[in-house]
């Protein structure tokens, strides 16, 4: 697996997530650029699987934290992924984290850059 696999795949995932209504004002999302142009990112995100011994075979994955205009703050995550599939995502995760000398939100947040800059350029590869 590469960094542009995983781009690729994190991202036709989370582009099926949308549309996307804020429960609180009901401001709706219509796509993945929507998302990303009217809402603002809270810090890197967050991982809540441990991934430092054996990664467990349903993991949670990622989850992205981002505010709504409104003040709301919403997420995206891989509920809904294989979870075989999330297990050999981590497990490139674990080992590019420590072939690169990086913590593993520094290469969550670099991830979610990718993925943000393709999405807003509305290019279709990574």
């Amino acid at each position: 697996m590469t960094e542009d696999d995983v781009v690729r795949i994190v991202r036709a995932h989370i582009e099926g997530l949308f549309p996307r209504v804020c429960p609180n004002c009901g401001r709706r999302f219509g796509s993945l650029r929507d998302y990303l142009r009217m809402t603002t990112h809270l810090e890197s995100p967050v991982l809540y699987d441990e991934i430092d011994g054996e990664i467990a075979a349903d993991p949670l994955g990622p989850i992205s934290f981002a505010n709504c205009p409104c003040g709301t703050t919403l997420t995206v995550g891989s509920r809904g992924m294989p979870p075989s599939q999330m297990v050999e995502m981590l497990k490139w995760a674990k080992e590019e984290s420590v072939s690169r000398s990086i913590g593993i939100r520094d290469l969550l947040l670099h991830i979610r850059d990718r993925i943000d800059e393709l999405t807003l350029k509305g290019e279709n590869d990574a």
